[in-house]
């Protein structure tokens, strides 16, 4: 991933968002991942939807608050000087070690790993799922193992599934 998340990205909203959208956008989130949604899951999911909840809460907890989400903003939305830009760049290293994308939707994972130069295996874990973004439960290689650029990161997503009508 980038070196942060964005609590914006976090929730799915622009940060032009009002307050209401910035709640509203929380509830819809949370109720995906409440727990009666995993209940009988394997533990990997449970500790990600636990990740995943712990994030909605910060996000929610730093753009909820107008100080805090102005603080937040003017030092997430620094934009380096035009020296920064025009000096020269070292060149990137050639292995990285692998963020830990557990917990984040699928969308700011492939965004993370894509800018990092990894190549991205998705694997869906569950059958009938709910038509939502899913979440990363899981990663090979393991967060914190270092690999080349474009080596290839397999992660595992879970999706609530979409509930069924009586009788079918």
């Amino acid at each position: 991933m980038d070196d942060r998340a964005l609590w914006y990205d976090i929730l799915g909203v622009r940060p032009d968002a009002s307050a209401d959208d910035i709640r509203l956008a929380y509830l819809a989130k949370a109720r995906l991942i409440e727990p009666a949604r995993v209940s009988g899951a394997p533990s990997r999911v449970v500790t990600a939807v636990a990740r995943a909840q712990a994030l909605l809460d910060q996000a929610r907890q730093v753009l909820g608050d107008p100080a805090a989400r102005r603080r937040y903003d003017q030092e997430a939305f620094v934009r380096p000087s035009l020296a920064d830009w025009l000096a020269p760049q070292p060149r990137p290293s050639r292995r990285l070690a692998i963020p830990d994308f557990r917990g984040l939707p699928v969308s700011l994972c492939l965004r993370g790993a894509t800018r990092a130069g990894l190549r991205v295996e998705v694997v869906r874990l569950t059958e009938d799922p709910m038509p939502v973004e899913g979440l990363v439960v899981g990663q090979v290689p393991r967060p914190g193992e270092r690999v080349r650029r474009s080596s290839t990161l397999t992660v595992e997503v879970w999706h609530p599934r979409a509930s069924r009508a009586p009788g079918r």
